[in-house]
């Protein structure tokens, strides 16, 4: 198999063509299936710029499987999908410093120097900004950051997941605009979960406060540290919970930590993760609970494998070229 072909595949940027071949490649055996999927949670791996990979460790169940002609070969892809994943960052912050210039020479623009942050799927993005600020993007996020100069505040557009670590500034307060509600900084750490497919937005207290507010920036409530704001945007209501700050700062770790959650939540993650989607032929299913730790790094074979042995559930994965593979859960 070409190292091309394969970076191709892995990247999203295969053709029609490049994706029959590969997969006609990968369908000749289990070996050849297994192998692509290690290699693949490999890469999910270099993608997270927090994330030291002991290649020692790392590639000691793919050396049992490939031959030593093969091993040097994967050691050059490996590096290749290293650079790969420096030269995107360096592509993402060049967008945006280009975007600075763009916005702080249109007078029309009553805010400067937008930039734009993403999570590439099943990978963690982070991000300093100028002011000391810290945020940690989830797998398939997005964030929109800019300075409002009429407003003297500084502003996040999110889509997506993300843990804010904020270097407060009572003169330039720090707004986060997720849909319809508004979460203001008072000196905080907080995570904002909020994907359109959810209709939930939670926002999730570490340390100091926070203020809800609606989109016209009327308060809503204030968030004391270890709680958890619910807005159901299909409701427009807002619920009041207790966290636990472990389960917030698990998927910046690299891990799933679930706590009694529901099957149907957790496939959710898991599509957004892997890639992949997923169809309940036994709708019973949806409502299962589990709790637990499993490493992001693993394959989501190896997490429905886990969740399989503490439940009667099956599964069956169809592999799809043209969209993402299907997985029944029955």
């Amino acid at each position: 198999m070409k190292e091309e072909l394969l970076l191709h595949i892995l990247t999203g940027e295969a053709s029609p063509d490049e994706k029959k071949q590969f997969y006609s490649h990968l369908a000749e055996s289990k070996e050849n299936e297994e192998l692509y999927f290690q290699v693949k949670s490999l890469w999910l791996r270099t993608s997270m710029k927090h994330t030291r990979i002991d290649t020692n460790s790392e590639f000691n169940r793919l050396w049992e499987k490939i031959t030593e002609q093969k091993r040097t070969r994967i050691i050059s892809l490996i590096s290749k999908f290293a650079r790969y994943a420096a030269i995107l960052v360096f592509v993402l912050t060049l967008g945006g410093v280009i975007g600075y210039f763009i916005n702080n020479n249109n007078p029309g623009v009553s805010y400067s120097g937008v930039q734009k942050y993403t999570a590439m799927r099943g990978s963690v993005s982070v991000v300093e900004l100028d002011d000391g600020t810290k945020i940690w993007l989830n797998s398939e996020s997005e964030l929109s950051y800019y300075q409002d100069a009429e407003k003297m505040q500084r502003c996040a557009d999110l889509k997506g997941e993300a843990f804010f670590e904020i270097a407060h500034n009572e003169e330039m307060p720090f707004v986060v605009n997720v849909g319809n509600i508004i979460v203001r900084d008072l000196g905080t750490v907080f995570n904002i979960k909020a994907y359109a497919e959810d209709n939930i937005v939670e926002t999730s207290l570490v340390e100091g406060k926070a203020e809800i507010l609606s989109s016209g920036s009327k308060q809503l409530l204030e968030l004391n540290p270890g709680e958890s704001a619910l807005y159901f945007t299909n409701e427009n209501r807002i619920e009041v919970r207790s966290i636990e700050n472990n389960v917030l700062s698990a998927w910046r770790d690299g891990k799933f930590v679930i706590r009694n959650e529901r099957l149907e939540d957790i496939c959710k993650e898991l599509g957004r993760w892997y890639g992949v989607e997923f169809q309940f032929e036994n709708k019973e299913l949806l409502d299962y609970r589990f709790t637990g730790n499993i490493k992001k790094s693993t394959t989501v074979q190896h997490v429905l494998k886990v969740l399989k042995t503490s439940s009667g559930f099956n599964y069956r994965i169809i592999e799809n070229i043209e969209k993402p593979d299907l997985i029944i859960v029955y």
